[in-house]
């Protein structure tokens, strides 16, 4: 008997003598991976990566049907075992294929993956699949415990890699800047706009005083260019920084590196809505090097001291909870409250309008203007 016809023998009887139950275990790597394929197909408009996603999940659930046909009827479905060995490899050559041809607009895709926490999980999953390749060299192969083991580092590498792309995934539904903020991404005669790390640098003709800005959550970035080219045209230079999958929670100490590299007398932080709240969480624990937090339709959760905060809202938000800023006033022995009559919560951006908003009886432009007024109250 050849090489492959006894390694062939070997695995039926191991899966033959394998439980209906650890078949099921061997599945459920194969449902998250085909969970995790199918949400990236959804996400990257490709009909070359769609045909190569779907040919990897039908050979991964045409294998977990052999194997559990052949642990609970003891039937060899061969058909279903040798599929496995064409349709994977195939589907996998076509996914490699379509990001070689469509590799400029996977930019946004790799930045999330390349970011905390996802940088961690799929390093994670790595790992496992490097693991898994030792127990397969060094573990007997028709051992049921081996079995069990080299499955269930297989189930954590791919739920690694399934929460990966569930946090991509959700960060892709986001607020995207309207057409007309490029206009205020270009330099003027007044304010020059830098391309930074993680952000755009607003350097206007103001020498001493700088905002960092913390953008709201799930919303993208530059829908806040005009308010800031408008701060730096009134003196104040300003920093507008980009997060990890939109999301200030997962960015709040970026303002260090701003600081380290810029030297300016005076520094504020800044934020809208979840982006105000990280922005105040930073503050709590750098108040050594600040002068002030300016809250936009948000809210303080920990202790200010005596730094300079000025909260601005909207009369007409829907989004922002009163309870939460009423709470909020306590944290800060030097509190400035202002609101603006008629405005909402989406209109400190340019985004268009936000779920659960209430509608604004003032334009964007005026809502800027009010904003800029009060944190040049509190700034210049």
């Amino acid at each position: 008997m050849g090489t492959d016809e006894t390694n062939k023998t070997e695995n039926n009887q191991a899966q033959l003598e394998a439980s209906f139950g650890m078949a099921l275990v061997d599945a459920l790597p194969v449902i998250c991976f085909s969970i995790s394929i199918a949400m990236i197909a959804s996400l990257y408009d490709s009909a070359v990566f769609l045909i190569g996603a779907l040919l990897c999940i039908i050979a991964g659930l045409g294998k977990v049907l052999w194997k559990l046909i052949l642990a609970a009827a003891h039937k060899d479905i061969q058909l279903l075992y040798r599929q496995f060995h064409y349709l994977m490899p195939g589907g996998f050559v076509l996914i490699l294929l379509s990001l070689i041809i469509s590799r400029p607009s996977l930019s946004e895709l790799w930045k999330n993956i390349s970011s905390f926490p996802c940088n961690i999980l799929f390093l994670l999953a790595i790992v496992g699949f490097a693991v898994m390749g030792i127990l397969g060299a060094k573990m007997d192969s028709t051992s049921k415990r081996a079995n069990w083991i080299e499955q269930l580092v297989n189930l954590a590498a791919q739920l690694c890699i399934l929460f990966g792309v569930l946090m991509i995934w959700y960060a892709s539904d986001y607020y995207r800047a309207d057409a007309e903020v490029t206009e205020y991404l270009e330099s003027s005669s007044s304010v020059e706009v830098i391309e930074i790390d993680n952000g755009l640098y607003f350097d206007g003709a103001g020498e001493d005083n700088a905002i960092i800005f913390y953008p709201g959550a799930k919303v993208e970035y530059t829908a806040y260019a005009p308010l800031m080219m408008k701060l730096a045209e009134n003196g104040v230079d300003c920093f507008l920084l980009e997060m990890p999958y939109n999301m200030a929670i997962f960015g709040i100490n970026r303002a260090d590196d701003v600081m380290e590299e810029y030297d300016y007398e005076h520094w504020y932080i800044a934020g809208h809505s979840l982006g105000g709240a990280m922005a105040a969480s930073y503050a709590a624990g750098n108040t050594d090097k600040l002068d002030g937090v300016i809250l936009l339709a948000a809210y303080a959760t920990k202790d200010l001291g005596d730094l300079a905060v000025l909260s601005i809202y909207g009369s007409n938000d829907g989004v922002l909870s009163m309870e939460k800023v009423e709470t909020g006033r306590a944290y800060s022995t030097n509190y400035t409250e202002i609101c603006i009559e008629g405005g909402c919560h989406a209109w400190f951006g340019y985004y268009g309008e936000q779920d659960g908003d209430g509608t604004a009886s003032i334009s964007r432009e005026e809502q800027w203007q009010q904003t800029v007024d009060a944190v040049l109250e509190v700034v210049g």
